[in-house]
């Protein structure tokens, strides 16, 4: 049974954008993903630190799990979010919807930037971080498709996954601020300062990252995929049902995309520390470094989509972490050279860009223009739930073995999840949008 569920292969003709445009608008798209994914490395590259701050236990354990679970609390508000800044992004403009989840994002960061903590407010310091990851979640969950839609649109039919690419390298461009930001402070603060205060400098750089990112978005038009086609926006018979299938093939699309870059680009850094041969200063460093090869690969990845079609790269990541994800973080387990765990890391990370690079135009593709915010974002933001999560469960899985090496079971596990949807998707890489 074919899951790919879409427009029409031929719409009429849209004239390509000037490249001066198209430069400004992956500018424009980018800019709230590397705000998002800096507060969101940084919280989990800092999450034994926030854990004795809001959670404080005489079981470490469960001060780490609890933590775990307030990241993952932000992602159960993305399909909220999803549902009603997709909708507003394909009715109002995508322009409209991502000015709003910069707004958003930037504030929130902020707000957990300076939360008291438990010691000082007591319950109210959990329950106030908490509901900053909501909304976090709120605005992440209408940015990550409402973007995706933005920059593939603006690609034109044959760069498409070279610039949607540009959605991934800036997620590895948060995520690499927010890491060498996490290594700087526990390099050059002592522990005790780190614990008490130095842990707020990374989330008030939120203040800095977010005017900028407002102006970018504001100054660039609307693509002329979407001018096009909010001007046809009928309602098809059939239209609904089509959509609701090509959400759940875009929702099992994301489940290894989602797990894999939670568990090879957020988690690791704690993993390594705690369970693998390596201070926590090393894990950080070579995350990321490793991260700074993504933000040169994805776009390469998109590019080679664009010539060779989205399958072949989506199907070899897949399949490499459905057969390698536990002996690789067994691997990381038992090796005691920094070395090999910097040679492993980074073979995850360029195996995990031949995903992540075609992964944003591969899903734009599976919706028509007037719908393609709302089912990019929603499908993914079901999904991504999982990956949120992914941290907390590993935790979970390796106290519940006693066996660290087990938390790549889950990495295989979701690779499996997403492999038929990969299977019977079809490569619309060289066909126009809908």
């Amino acid at each position: 049974m074919n899951l790919d569920t879409t427009a029409p292969d031929n719409p009429a003709h849209i004239t390509p954008a000037p490249r001066a445009q198209q430069r400004k608008a992956i500018l424009a798209g980018i800019s709230g993903y590397v705000l998002e994914w800096f507060d969101f490395g940084v919280y989990g590259f800092l999450a034994p630190i926030i854990a004795r701050n809001f959670f404080p236990s005489t079981n470490e354990y469960a001060s780490l799990l609890a933590s775990f679970a307030v990241f993952g609390v932000g992602f159960v508000a993305r399909p909220i979010g999803s549902l009603a800044l997709g909708r507003m992004a394909d009715k109002e403009g995508r322009q409209k919807a991502l000015s709003i989840t910069m707004l958003l994002m930037a504030g929130s960061t902020v707000m957990i930037g300076c939360l008291p903590s438990y010691a000082q407010a007591g319950l109210l310091a959990p329950c106030l971080l908490v509901l900053a990851r909501l909304i976090q979640g709120f605005s992440a969950g209408g940015e990550w498709g409402t973007a995706a839609a933005f920059l593939v649109e603006w690609g034109g039919k044959s760069r498409r996954g070279f610039f949607g690419s540009f959605q991934q390298s800036s997620i590895a461009a948060g995520l690499l601020l927010g890491s060498a930001v996490a290594a700087t402070m526990a390099t050059l603060l002592p522990a005790e300062s780190l614990q008490q205060w130095g842990w707020r400098i990374p989330f008030f750089l939120g203040a800095l990252l977010g005017p900028l990112g407002m102006y970018m978005r504001r100054s660039v038009p609307e693509s002329p995929a979407y001018e096009k086609g909010s001007a046809h926006k009928i309602v098809a018979r059939g239209e609904v049902r089509a959509f609701s299938r090509a959400v759940c093939h875009a929702f099992s699309f994301v489940i290894f995309w989602a797990v894999c870059s939670y568990m090879v680009s957020v988690y690791m850094p704690t993993f390594a520390a705690k369970y693998g041969h390596v201070t926590r200063q090393q894990a950080l460093w070579t995350s990321t470094a490793s991260l700074a090869s993504v933000i040169i690969l994805a776009p390469l990845m998109g590019f080679l989509s664009d010539r060779f079609g989205r399958k072949p790269l989506l199907l070899s990541s897949c399949l490499f972490f459905l057969l390698f994800s536990y002996p690789l973080y067994k691997k990381i387990v038992v090796t005691e050279s920094f070395t090999t765990f910097f040679l492993l890391q980074l073979l995850m990370n360029v195996m995990f860009a031949m995903y992540s690079g075609p992964g944003p135009s591969a899903i734009a593709e599976m919706f028509p223009t007037r719908v393609r915010s709302t089912g990019v974002s929603f499908g993914g933001a079901m999904a991504i739930i999982l990956g949120g999560f992914s941290p907390f469960l590993t935790t979970w899985i390796i106290e519940g073995t006693g066996y660290a090496p087990d938390a790549g079971w889950l990495l295989a596990i979701s690779a499996l999840a997403t492999l038929p949807a990969l299977v019977f998707m079809k490569d619309r890489a060289k066909l126009d949008l809908g």
